[in-house]
């Protein structure tokens, strides 16, 4: 599965932070936990605690949209951060060679906008499912293809 992540991920994010994310084998656990943060709050949003007449206008599914990316931005941009200040080499026998998630402040914020968009996107492709189990967001996002 790292393999076909990796693939995936080649296509927009940085290849040194991605190449250092594959040796640390996180790109499962970062991509499963945007599944799981964007099934959660979707959840909340269709089913329970949220699934309230006054809490389902197209207003409020944008903030859901926004608290499920806002939180896997949270975590992508700790995550690269506590990985920079462990200082692992990339190589033991070669100390030139620097360490890993030593890139910067500009490539881990890139990537964690990144990896926020991927959490949108699949929040909004979840709640097309979803929204078919609400008694009361029935039509958001938008009223195709329930209607």
């Amino acid at each position: 599965m790292e393999e076909s992540l990796y693939n995936f991920y080649n296509l927009f994010v940085n290849s040194s932070l991605l190449e250092d994310l594959y040796q640390e084998e996180l790109l499962s656990p970062l991509t499963w936990t945007a599944i799981g943060i964007a099934f959660v709050v979707a959840f909340a949003f269709y089913i329970w605690p949220f699934n309230r007449v006054s809490f389902s206008g197209m207003s409020h599914w944008l903030m859901m949209t926004g608290i499920s990316s806002l939180v896997l931005f949270i975590i992508t941009l700790v995550t690269c951060y506590q990985k920079a200040n462990q200082e692992i080499p990339r190589d033991e026998a070669d100390a030139d060679q620097g360490n890993l998630f030593d890139q910067g402040i500009s490539v881990f914020l890139s990537y964690a906008f990144e990896m926020a968009l991927l959490t949108a996107l699949i929040f909004f492709l979840i709640s097309m499912v979803m929204k078919n189990f609400s008694k009361n967001a029935k039509h958001r996002p938008m009223l195709w293809p329930s209607k």
